[in-house]
């Protein structure tokens, strides 16, 4: 590197070598608390960096950091909420730590004040410290954007096409996610319209059946859209949980029957991304390492800003936790680790901070897994007081704006 250095009128040239090494050890405690795409964009700058992931101590340090979240500061952890189904009624608290006895009762925002039942929050997470909360009870659907911090919220206006339903037919509108476009600074939410037949042998066998769409509202414009997607209807009729990171909400999807029936592998899935931005869809296919297991469940999740799924067979108490690297790439999936845990667990429901992982027993309580040293903590809520809870991650922003942000 040359360093030009002015002493009077004269111009001198010093040059100075650029020679620095970087040990292997700090080299990769420093790589191991990267992403996992960037670990393996950075394998080819140095040979030793090309086997980072055959070394067992490289791994065990980079499963350690990305279960346990070594590498934030304590101002970057959120809280959690829990909706939970009280006498009929639906009451969201924030729990600061684990334990439910600390827990704090956010009042509803007012579209749900005296009509607080069947409440859902989309993704489970807060998207710039606003909430997505709708409502589907008696074929009424509602849909409200609420800031918890600021106590600003709007309801989202139905859209123009409810009215519109083919004969002999039921409209059923399925919110399906909720996210933030950082280009247009703009929060959409998604749904998928589906038109149930109602049966009459007079109708034509060719009008029974009707394509469903995909709708999408723009906080910005303040209006519904439909969106014509190239995707197969069937991963948003059978999906399950939806989770958001970065701009994009991601679900799981199975091949569908008429696919295993031509010969695919029916332990293969995919994961299915949505671009808030480009309005987009993505397909991460992924072979499911689980044999002949009948009954395999899959969750997504994110795992510390990381896209992963958790895999299960409901007959077995073990459970595969992988993370993609590369959207659109299957073998950018990397297995993180695989846990064991007793028989008393049934099923994943959603991740916590800090490599903790929310599961729900046989009696239905729930229960924090933590990843790192697989301890089970009680959350200390009864059956009868919770019902089924959503929980999911909180993070306060007292500058997002709701209102303000139409154009």
């Amino acid at each position: 590197m040359e360093k030009f250095v002015q002493v009077g009128r004269t111009i001198k040239v010093k040059k100075v070598r650029n020679n620095v090494h970087i040990p292997d050890d700090l080299a990769f405690s420093i790589l191991s608390k990267l992403p996992l795409k960037s670990c393996k964009r950075f394998r080819c700058v140095r040979k030793s960096w090309s086997l980072l992931f055959k070394n067992p101590n490289f791994m065990n340090e980079f499963r350690n950091n990305l279960l346990c979240n070594n590498n934030r500061s304590r101002s970057d952890y959120s809280d959690i909420f829990l909706l939970l189904s009280e006498g009929g009624h639906d009451a969201l608290y924030l729990l600061p730590n684990e334990k439910f006895d600390d827990r704090i009762k956010l009042d509803l925002p007012p579209p749900f004040e005296g009509d607080d039942s069947n409440i859902y929050i989309f993704n489970s997470v807060s998207v710039n410290g606003i909430l997505c909360l709708g409502q589907n009870r008696m074929m009424r659907f509602r849909c409200v954007l609420w800031n918890p911090a600021t106590h600003e919220f709007i309801l989202i206006p139905p859209s123009p096409d409810d009215e519109s339903v083919p004969p002999y037919h039921n409209r059923d509108c399925e919110f399906r996610g909720f996210g933030y476009d950082p280009v247009r600074d703009d929060y959409k939410v998604i749904r998928y319209v589906k038109f149930d037949y109602e049966f009459d042998i007079n109708v034509p066998e060719e009008d029974r059946w009707h394509e469903p769409m995909l709708e999408i509202y723009s906080l910005r414009s303040n209006s519904w859209r439909i969106i014509h997607a190239n995707m197969n209807d069937y991963y948003f009729d059978k999906h399950d949980e939806e989770v958001y990171l970065n701009g994009m909400c991601h679900w799981w999807a199975d091949i569908p029957l008429e696919g295993r029936r031509s010969g695919q592998d029916n332990r293969k899935g995919y994961l299915l991304s949505f671009d808030f931005t480009d309005e987009v869809f993505y397909e991460t296919p992924m072979m499911l390492d689980w044999g002949d297991a009948v009954g395999v469940g899959v969750v997504p999740m994110v795992l510390n800003d990381s896209v992963g799924v958790i895999s299960f067979c409901y007959d077995t108490t073990v459970f595969h936790i992988s993370i993609l690297g590369e959207l659109g790439e299957e073998k950018s999936w990397f297995k993180l680790c695989i846990i064991r845990l007793i028989p008393s667990i049934l099923y994943p429901i959603g991740v916590w901070k800090n490599g903790h992982i929310y599961f729900r027993k046989q009696n239905n309580e729930p229960v924090w897994i933590n990843l790192s040293t697989r301890m089970i903590n009680e959350i200390g809520i009864k059956r009868e007081n919770y019902g089924y809870p959503l929980i999911g991650i909180y993070k306060e922003n007292l500058l997002a704006r709701i209102r303000g942000i139409h154009s």
